[in-house]
This record gives C-alpha cells, sequence and structure tokens, in this order.
C-alpha cells in the first residue's frame, strides 16, 4: 500500500499541501482533480521522490521511500520532454531503466524508429508514449499519470489506457491520475478526489 501520512509542502513561500493523508491499494486507480496551480505536479514529484516534502511521510508497504536505488512510485510528468537528456537518444533513456520488448512497444504504440532519436526530434505525444513505457518497469508498483495523455489522439488515448487498466489489474498497478477531465477521470478511476471530498465513480 502507498502511504501518504500528514504531508505537507511549502514551495517559494507558498504552502501547496497541508497535512494531506490518503492511501492507494495495489490495483487501486486514484484520481486527483484541481485547478491549475493547485500543486498536483509538485505532489507528484514529492511522491516520487523528486523532490522532498516540508513534513509528513510517503511509505510503500509499510516502509518509507528511499532517494537510492529504483523507486517503486514512478511520476510521469505533463510535461515528459524535461525527463529526457537531451543529449542522449530516447531508447538510452529507456534502457537505463528497463528493455522492454517489441510487444511492450506495439501496447504503447511506440514506433522502434523513435529510440534512435534524441528527445528535441520528437512530438509531445511521442515522447509521452516513451516516457509511460520507461514507468512501467516491472519494479514499479504505483504510477502517476500527470495528465499523460493530453497531446494524443483519442484512438492512442483509449489503447495507452487499456494497456495501464490492464497493468492495474493483473499486476496490480496502483494509478494515480492527475486530471482536469472529469470523464476521462470518471471512466479510469474508482474513486476521484477533489479538494475537500472524495466521490466514488
Amino acid at each position: 500500500m502507498l502511504e501518504v501520512q500528514q504531508l505537507s509542502i511549502v514551495q517559494d513561500g507558498h504552502r501547496l499541501w497541508d497535512a494531506v493523508s490518503f492511501e492507494v491499494r495495489p490495483g487501486e486507480r486514484q484520481g486527483i482533480s484541481a485547478p491549475s496551480g493547485y500543486g498536483k505536479t509538485t505532489l507528484g514529484r514529492v511522491l516520487a521522490q523528486w523532490q522532498s516534502a516540508t513534513s509528513g511521510s510517503v511509505r510503500v508497504g509499510g516502509k518509507p521511500l528511499s532517494k537510492k536505488g529504483y523507486c517503486p512510485v514512478q511520476l510521469v510528468p505533463q510535461h515528459p520532454e524535461q525527463t529526457f537528456n537531451p543529449y542522449r537518444t530516447t531508447g538510452e533513456s529507456l534502457r537505463d531503466a528497463w528493455s522492454p520488448d517489441a510487444d511492450w512497444l506495439k501496447r504503447l504504440a511506440v514506433n522502434p524508429g523513435w529510440l534512435a532519436r534524441r528527445p528535441d526530434e520528437l512530438s509531445g505525444g511521442e515522447l509521452a508514449r516513451i516516457a509511460l513505457l520507461r514507468a512501467l518497469d516491472p519494479r514499479t508498483r504505483y504510477l502517476i499519470a500527470d495528465e499523460v495523455t493530453a497531446q494524443l489522439d483519442a484512438h492512442i488515448q483509449a489503447q495507452v489506457w487499456q494497456v495501464l487498466l490492464e497493468e492495474a489489474k493483473h499486476r496490480e498497478l496502483g494509478l494515480i491520475v492527475f486530471s482536469h477531465n472529469k470523464a476521462l477521470l470518471e471512466k479510469v478511476c474508482s474513486n476521484i478526489w477533489y479538494p475537500g471530498r472524495t466521490v466514488s465513480s
């Protein structure tokens, strides 16, 4: 279980989150919807250990997350180009995590030729799919998807979400979905958290 306990985040003098507590069980699909600028991406960065919280704790399986080694909580941010080394090919960055086979590339509609290119040679939608593929490393237990399909056309969006839902079911991958798209959240999430209330879908 992913446990967030009394988590507070202060950034640039602004308190973005104050004593937030919630849990995400293995295989659960938790949606989080809040206005732009509310701090969703920053929350995702803290959960994935990209930055530290001001106070509180994040635990997986009862153990605090460590900044050393592979983090079982992976974030795919809204702007995935920021997570790739601009001087390396996307394939090199992908293989730093794991080496998915051709079937995995097909499932996420990733053209193998993209992996020989640098990030600036690909579109945002293409990079988003490679970033998702990288985050779906078999060691990942919880995936934070921050508007990850917003740049994709409807057909590819449906294909990507089918894969994520299959992974949630078959390997009990916990999903935390940040989105402004209420219809999407209601379709893919078992619970939706708006600031101050929880709605079951």
